[in-house]
């Protein structure tokens, strides 16, 4: 797509299909509503819109907004007659997933994976304990509404559906752990575990665990029914380890698609005598969440596992030493970063064709690194997006030192490193 559509293009397509994702997670979201509340029980596209401000260029936000905004209001079924009320409710919706996604962004430490999952799962449930406040509060005094009866079902249904969506979404886009060139053993082996994972889940929600207890005279059916319940989890959990970020998404996609489809039946190890209504859709909805908060961690532990050398068992390097002259101009690099390895010597050293590699928005950023040095001593270090060998953005941290030669010539001692910025998704 990138060698036949116009950047224009590319953005256009890009933004369709976030909006194409919102209004699907949207309609899936309304299965799972409770008629008594004036929302729905879990909402998915606050997780779409997280992933969406996380993702997006700064300059993009007003566009994601307008647009996210317009589809909350046909995912309502807005007429004249409710316009004002559905059109508040829209807006409404919004600040806290932008909140979140800025937090993340600002706060979070560059190349500390576990740092920014904690900032984000941190930021999310305060976000939304504070904007369930707020929402519940002018139910409360405005409609006369219970205060508790609104405001737990409308914390939950966001913080569930952030955790959940995000991680999938982030998933799917993060590039550090793909499956190209995965060994063929591997990938036969993943998708024995995807098939197996679709009918053992299709088996236990279906309910079909009851004619296992049946033909053992058992009575302990719930008991059997939520202890298979764990077998998707360590299944989804194995297509992660084989086939990496995407595989893992795929597997909670495939999982969350199974399990969201037989409650919305009625069915399913979670639906048991004495719950009151809504009970086990909750139970389904932490169930799904602990599993996507499970996805996030085994990343993070896949991911530092593969930086580690076999040999001494510490991190392999993952930089780039250079000495740039700023008086010649001439660059020189060690080589140690994996994202330099199939570019051209040429394209490293000449300035220009470097300069073409990096994110249009981040080029101004780069460019201030190497020219307003002043009387400085060392540099600050900033974050920018490289187009790798495979034509992906990669985000690389750069920080270095400048030093004056034997020439008296003032020279920068930089260090570029992958920080690996969508870890947790």
């Amino acid at each position: 797509m990138k060698g036949t559509l116009s950047p224009f293009m590319h953005q256009a397509v890009s933004f369709a299909i976030w909006m194409l994702i919102y209004y699907l997670s949207g309609l899936i979201s309304l299965q799972l509503d409770d008629p008594s509340l004036d929302f729905s029980i879990v909402w998915f596209p606050a997780g779409v819109a997280t992933a969406a401000f996380l993702c997006a260029p700064w300059r993009q936000w007003w566009l994601f907004l307008a647009g996210f905004v317009a589809l909350n209001l046909v995912l309502n079924n807005t007429t004249t007659e409710n316009f004002p009320t559905n059109l508040m409710f829209a807006v409404l919706s919004m600040p806290s997933t932008m909140a979140i996604a800025w937090l993340v962004r600002r706060l979070s430490r560059e190349g500390d994976d576990l740092h920014q999952i904690v900032m984000w799962l941190v930021m999310t449930v305060l976000v939304s304990v504070v904007d369930a406040l707020v929402l519940s509060s002018g139910l409360w005094f405005f409609r006369n509404e219970s205060f508790t009866g609104t405001f737990w079902p409308g914390l939950i249904a966001d913080v569930t559906g952030i955790f959940f969506a995000t991680t999938i979404i982030m998933g799917f886009l993060n590039n550090h752990l793909r499956t190209e060139g995965m060994h063929r053993r591997i990938m036969i082996a993943g998708c024995f575990v995807w098939v197996l994972l679709i009918l053992i889940t299709t088996w236990i929600f279906s309910d079909s665990v009851k004619y296992v207890t049946d033909a053992f005279y058992t009575h302990r059916y719930d008991v059997l029914r939520f202890a298979a319940a764990c077998i998707p989890i360590v299944l989804t959990v194995a297509l992660a380890i084989l086939w990496g970020n995407r595989g893992g998404s795929f597997a909670l996609l495939t999982l969350g698609a199974i399990v969201i489809w037989f409650s919305i039946q009625k069915m399913g190890p979670f639906f048991i005598k004495g719950l009151r209504t809504g009970e086990p859709l909750l139970i389904a909805q932490c169930y799904l969440t602990a599993t996507a908060l499970l996805m996030v961690f085994i990343r993070v532990l896949t991911r530092s596992a593969q930086r580690l050398d076999n040999r001494t068992g510490v991190q392999s390097a993952r930089d780039a030493i250079y000495q740039l002259n700023l008086v010649t101009g001439q660059l020189y690099w060690d080589h140690s970063l994996d994202v330099l390895d199939d570019i051209a010597t040429d394209e490293l050293t000449d300035k220009e064709k470097m300069l073409a590699r990096i994110h249009p928005d981040d080029r101004e950023k780069f460019q201030r690194q190497w020219s307003d040095i002043g009387q400085a001593h060392k540099l600050p270090t900033i974050s920018f997006r490289f187009k790798d060998k495979n034509d992906r953005w990669v985000t690389i941290t750069d920080s270095g030192n400048v030093l004056i030669n034997h020439q008296s010539q003032p020279i920068i001692i930089g260090n570029w490193r992958i920080s690996g910025t969508t870890t947790f998704s």
